[in-house]
């Protein structure tokens, strides 16, 4: 096991325990599974994204389709496998669909880390070269092993992500109205990741003059956006239950 993967598999070791808090013993299989299921679909989407990208390459490598620990995997791939899979996942086990969101997006801060954690040791998403001398650069490696004064993207990343939807997860932790935690959480980091998107300095396909990545991240900050506007607009059907009371 490369480091890579041992970084992600701490921080979704993470995210299951998140998911199982304050749930009950008669539940907490349940959303265990509710959360493996989850991660599953973000690794499916992340290759299957990936090698849609680079299809050009494995039409005539198809052997490597599925070796995933070549490397290879695409964060709005992994967002929209994860988002997917949740919701099979809560109606198949019969799970509360919004209260289910709400807690499923305790994933979202651990594996975001965790991503930007990988990327930062693997030498993926790095920032711009800096002039010899610059202060807040960071001695940063790039996918070739090329060591050099950066801008320090994946720290920063990390950092920031920590800070900032460490703190929404604070302010809105007694929240009860359903689906806001998740539509919340899901804008924050959506929009975190359109503003890095703009820092990045590996290659990366583009369309219309922007990165892949930053038209995915627009993409899913507006469909954040329009989640957010719903759950907040929505009128309260239901009185929530004991259970996501105590969360």
């Amino acid at each position: 096991m490369n480091l890579f993967s041992l970084i992600l598999g701490v921080g979704g070791t993470i995210a299951l325990l998140r998911i199982v808090q304050h749930t009950t013993v008669e539940r907490r299989f349940r959303w265990l599974l509710a959360g493996v299921l989850t991660m599953t679909g973000a690794i499916l989407g992340a290759r299957i994204v990936f090698v849609a990208v680079y299809q050009a390459y494995f039409s005539t490598h198809t052997q490597e389709i599925s070796r995933i620990t070549l490397g290879g995997l695409s964060w709005p791939g992994a967002l929209a496998g994860a988002i997917l899979f949740a919701c099979l996942t809560l109606f198949i086990f019969r799970l509360p669909f919004i209260e289910g969101l709400d807690r499923l997006s305790r994933m979202l801060l651990p594996l975001a880390g965790a991503v930007w954690l990988g990327a930062w040791q693997a030498g993926i998403a790095f920032g711009q070269l800096l002039p010899a001398g610059t202060r807040w650069g960071i001695m940063l490696r790039d996918e070739s092993g090329l060591t050099a004064l950066r801008v320090p993207v994946q720290p920063a990343a990390v950092v920031s992500l920590l800070l900032v939807m460490g703190l929404i997860e604070w302010l809105i932790r007694s929240a009860h109205k359903d689906g806001l935690k998740a539509a919340v959480s899901f804008f924050v980091l959506s929009l975190h990741s359109l503003l890095f998107s703009f820092m990045r300095y590996d290659s990366v396909q583009s369309m219309y003059g922007f990165r892949l990545d930053t038209w995915a991240a627009i993409f899913f900050s507006a469909s954040a956006c329009l989640f957010l506007m719903i759950v907040l607009f929505k009128k309260k059907t239901s009185i929530a239950t004991h259970e996501s009371g105590s969360e």
